[in-house]
């Protein structure tokens, strides 16, 4: 890929060779030849790139760039006006094992994301000694009683919304409702029902055809954790002394966050340490079906570690799936060797912004969602773990002042642009909440307090997605931006559909010219996303949009049995 500044390129292509193709004692010409297409726009930038066939998988190669002075050649010596082959860019090989092997199950994949202790008590009844009431506030140490029974026997709801897996927040013993300082890393709380009931669970979701990812804490434990116990009573003395990090402060110890003495830090360099870790990430995908791991605080735990566990996970379960908890860009973990994905929150940024929280940018929000594709490797798209709630921010409802039609809005996108698509438990019925503990309320299960009519947006966006194969995983194209409105195209194999969306409080026109450039004569509209009961239409060529809607477009010609 090629970053140039924005319009100082009028096209160009990529003049390649093998490597090894020799010509006498040099190097033979450059000899094969690639289009450059514009791949992505942010701002002042763009970015370039073009599709190579390789064989073998190494080449030499210069970039040829249509400039204002003529076509010039870049490579390893700068620019040139010959595509000489010596200083020309060099790939040595591709090898198989250094490519991302994502497990295919997870691509475009939608996941629903529990907070176990709130999302339904099972019918074995109550299991603390004391719980709080299920519909009012929490507060920091309330407890409800949701345990992974609940979860088992509310499973015809995620299936009514087209989910294919869930990721739990932690679920080992811990003293505390989140289970954030974990007190033993080989048992399920017994608040949540034990190991019986995980695997229990484990099954029903199988039978189904979901998956279950597992929240694993390893940045830090918690205080009532044995090893920690033993360097707090012996210090220096003690076994573990060396998987810690004392410090010279009023708390004795380094901690997760500021100074919170119930979450030590692990010094995860250490043998000991990161052998434990791995024996763990293996015991529950090996003894119990676990299909994955979400790792929290991933980005203060060193990245040999995270190769550490990967190796020990994935040789028992090859396609087991790994979840990075990193909120900025993740690069450096997804280069095939440590996770799988990453929690999007730059993604949720921008959605959230052109959804209503911001003023709607349609151009704007086109170059955020480029800025995130020209992050990462094509491959990985797919497979970013895209959101607009969680148990650590807002509820989308409460970040859009409470606009039930941005919120939909928002789960639009959510479901219309690549990647996966996670739901927060209770987004979906229009629980609200601010960021702390307003976000981990009781599941409402009351359906006169649910907002069915959102409920039935999202489990129409559950079903376009599983219909269309192209809005799971196929390629994306920026098409247009004007004003509060933004179009893009999803296309794999024969089907090609394109997505306009109006972030506007009013409805929008989009004339037949534009929209036969799009998707070419006898579009038809093959689904609305939007709170209200209007829909788009398309009425000689020309398409009407509903306020805040999304538009998803068809041509006649499109099969949408294709996958990609």
């Amino acid at each position: 890929m090629l970053r140039t500044p924005r319009g100082s390129l009028a096209g160009g292509k990529v003049l390649y060779n093998d490597r090894y193709a020799w010509q006498g004692d040099d190097y033979q010409p450059l000899r094969y030849t690639a289009a450059l297409e514009r791949y992505a726009l942010d701002g002042e930038l763009e970015y370039w790139a073009a599709d190579l066939q390789l064989h073998p998988p190494r080449l030499r190669y210069r970039f040829g760039l249509e400039t204002a002075d003529g076509l010039r050649w870049f490579g390893a010596d700068g620019l040139r006006d010959t595509p000489a082959p010596r200083y020309a860019f060099e790939f040595d090989y591709i090898g198989e094992g250094d490519l991302p092997d994502t497990p295919e199950w997870a691509r475009g994949a939608t996941f629903y994301h529990i907070f176990p202790d709130r999302f339904a008590r099972g019918q074995a009844g109550q299991r603390t000694a004391t719980i709080d009431p299920w519909d009012e506030p929490v507060g920091p140490k309330s407890v409800l009683g949701g345990d992974l029974d609940g979860i088992a026997e509310r499973l015809d709801h995620l299936a009514s919304l087209s989910v294919d897996a869930l990721y739990l927040t932690p679920i080992f013993s811990s003293p505390s409702n989140h289970k954030y300082d974990t007190a033993d890393y080989f048992t399920v709380d017994p608040d949540f029902g034990g190991n019986a009931a995980l695997r229990r669970l484990v099954a029903v979701l199988h039978g189904r055809g979901m998956r279950l990812v597992l929240d694993g804490v390893f940045n830090h434990a918690g205080r009532e954790w044995p090893p920690f116990v033993d360097f707090r009573q012996r210090g220096g003395e003690s076994a573990y002394a060396d998987w810690f990090y004392a410090a010279d402060d009023e708390v004795g110890y380094e901690t997760w966050g500021p100074k919170l003495p119930w979450m030590p830090k692990l010094r995860t360099s250490e043998p000991e340490v990161r052998d434990y870790i791995c024996r763990v990430g293996r015991f529950w995908v090996q003894e119990f079906g676990v299909d994955g791991w979400r790792l929290d605080v991933a980005k203060e735990v060193d990245h040999a570690t995270w190769r550490a566990f990967r190796a020990a996970v994935r040789a028992f379960r090859p396609d087991a799936f790994l979840i990075g908890e990193i909120w900025t860009t993740g690069l450096p973990w997804l280069r095939g060797d440590q996770f799988d994905s990453v929690m999007n929150y730059p993604w949720r940024e921008a959605t959230l912004d052109f959804a209503g929280r911001a003023e709607p940018d349609g151009a704007s929000f086109l170059d955020a969602i480029d800025r995130v594709r020209a992050a990462y490797p094509e491959a990985t798209l797919d497979v970013l773990y895209n959101l607009i709630g969680s148990h650590d921010e807002d509820r989308p409802l409460t970040a859009l002042d409470g606009d039930v039609a941005k919120a939909a809005f928002a789960a639009g996108l959510l479901f219309a642009l690549p990647g996966m698509a996670s739901i927060y438990y209770g987004d979906e019925v229009g629980m609200a909440g601010g960021s702390g503990h307003a976000n981990r309320n009781g599941m409402v299960w009351d359906e006169g307090r649910q907002d069915r009519r959102l409920l039935e947006v999202y489990r129409r966006l559950g079903q376009l997605r599983r219909q269309h194969p192209a809005l799971r995983n196929g390629r994306y194209e920026r098409l247009a931006a004007d004003g509060t409105m933004a179009a893009f195209a999803r296309h794999a194999n024969r089907e090609r559909l394109v997505v306009v969306a109006n972030a506007d409080p009013q409805p929008m026109a989009v004339d037949a010219g534009q929209v036969g450039d799009w998707i070419g004569a006898g579009a038809s509209v093959a689904g609305t996303v939007a709170y209200g009961d209007d829909q788009a239409e398309i009425k000689k060529g020309a398409l009407t949009l509903p306020p805040r809607a999304l538009a998803i477009l068809r041509s006649t010609s499109s099969d949408p049995g294709g996958n990609g």
